[in-house]
């Protein structure tokens, strides 16, 4: 969740600063209405987008990494391990109060939303309402400018009665009616209540609400075609203040960017290079914040049984341990720093994996034990292993577990359709601070389960596979050992 929260905060902050620095000083209030609007939206559902990329099953990965393979030597983890658990202990209470804080601070800004809606009934149904042309005007005793939400106009009853309202007022305050800006209002709001906590959410309600006054005063001055005069008439109605936080309102308003804006001319050319610009900003804002996830795919097994070799009292020759060395040495890759040597080895192709096969189970014990690579029996099918109800719970804490079913990544909530006696295979292992960086601290173990059936199906393959597998010598190293 906190992963989400930061890309959700930087996408919109980065959208933002686009707007300011570049596509609020151009004349196309059209097109930065739903460049704003958009911009909310992509910023909170982009974090949401996955791309599932495939990637070798665990036993490649462990043949291959040096970090991996230590941890399935120890042994795999179970649901029963204690750190498993003390993580949830520590890490629940603090969620809940965060969560629980959330909740009284979005609640309150819903409250504070729905009073200001009331406000705008009560006012329309105890005061009379007058249809003039496409507004209704709603008569009010309050001395103030003109505003307007939804399609009514709330405006002084004795200033309407004299007829001392000027036709461009209202010729603005119906620009806001017909350009529906009373919805984007309402989104934004809304919006705020639930994402109050990010900062750049302030400042595209303010964004919005000034570009409603650009599309506005284009609206009038197409009209009239007398800038000077409107402005004028701006700076005469600027000091009185409306009083009501969602409506449009000339005293809200950056009187200055509002004048400046009435003078500019952006070309159709420029507008266009802009507009092309911003749609592949979006583009490449995909791949940075949309989340990669990897699903693990197995590969096609065919158990090839490996033909018979023909071995003496004293094993092979000396040309066959040549050839099994000068095979291996094809996959080993050395490397080291600091006086240490590291290897790591690949896994070889099936021809030589067979020749490897037919070449060390013909070897003599002796022959054997000099071999720091040797062809290891077939892996036995991991234990039979069913969750526990508290278990299975818990495994839908999205800060603690990474999901894997069947060998396929999925959400935590994927979780909810199944039920623990679901699953015969767990396999839990914990991820430590490199590998969290890389995945961006999403959660602190992987947990691999595998459904009954699927579990059956892994389970005959891996008893009908088998073929020996190269790797660590480790009867040398017992045998080294014992010596000492």
């Amino acid at each position: 969740m906190s992963i989400y929260l930061f890309k959700f905060a930087v996408c919109s902050a980065l959208l933002l600063i686009l707007y300011h620095l570049v596509l609020e000083k151009e004349k196309m209030p059209v097109f930065n209405r739903f460049y704003l609007l958009f911009s909310l939206l992509f910023s909170g559902l982009v974090p949401l987008i996955t791309y599932e990329l495939p990637v070798a099953t665990l036993p490649a990965v462990i043949e291959n990494t040096q970090t991996l393979s230590t941890v399935i030597l120890s042994g795999p983890l179970t649901p029963n391990d204690p750190v498993s658990s003390s993580a949830v202990t520590d890490t629940l209470p603090l969620t809940t109060y965060l969560w629980g804080l959330y909740g009284v601070i979005t609640l309150a800004f819903l409250l504070r939303f729905t009073k200001n809606l009331y406000s705008f009934w009560q006012l329309i149904r105890t005061h009379p309402v007058v249809k003039k042309g496409e507004m209704n005007l709603v008569l009010i005793p309050q001395n103030n400018t003109p505003y307007s939400f939804g399609k009514y106009v709330f405006v002084n009853r004795q200033a309407f009665e004299n007829d001392e309202i000027e036709a461009e007022i209202l010729q603005h305050e119906q620009a806001h009616i017909r350009q529906r800006h009373t919805l984007d209002v309402i989104f934004i709001e809304i919006f705020l209540a639930f994402c109050w906590w990010n900062p750049a959410v302030w400042l595209y309600r303010r964004a919005i609400r000034l570009n409603h006054e650009f599309l506005a005063d284009d609206w009038v001055i197409k009209t009239h075609r007398n800038p000077p005069a409107y402005q004028y008439l701006l700076l005469h109605k600027i000091s009185q203040h409306s009083g009501v936080t969602l409506a449009s309102s000339f005293n809200y308003l950056l009187t200055k960017k509002r004048f400046k804006m009435m003078n500019k001319f952006t070309s159709m050319k420029r507008a266009y290079l802009l507009q092309t610009t911003a749609l592949c900003v979006f583009s490449a804002l995909v791949f940075i914040f949309s989340d990669i996830s990897f699903a693990q795919t197995a590969p096609s097994v065919t158990p090839k049984s490996a033909p018979e070799a023909e071995s003496g009292k004293d094993g092979v020759s000396q040309a066959m341990v040549e050839e099994y060395e000068k095979i291996v040495e094809k996959y080993l890759t050395r490397g080291g720093k600091d006086g240490k040597e590291i290897y790591r080895l690949d896994r070889p192709s099936e021809p030589d994996r067979v020749r490897l096969e037919v070449i060390f189970r013909a070897m003599s014990k002796e022959q054997q034990l000099k071999q720091n690579w040797a062809m290891n029996p077939p892996l036995s099918p991991l234990p039979r292993i069913t969750p526990t109800e508290k278990e299975f719970e818990d495994y839908k804490n999205a800060t603690i577990y990474g999901v894997w079913i069947d060998e396929k990544k999925v959400p935590n909530t994927a979780l909810n359709k199944y039920k623990a006696s679901d699953f015969s295979q767990v396999f839990l292992s914990k991820l430590y601070k490199n590998a969290q960086a890389t995945i961006g601290f999403k959660y602190k173990f992987q947990l691999d389960l595998m459904t009954n059936d699927y579990y059956e199906k892994y389970r005959d393959e891996r008893l009908a596979d088998k073929r020996y597998w190269l790797g660590s010598n480790r009867e040398k190293f017992r045998h080294e050992n014992q010596k000492k």
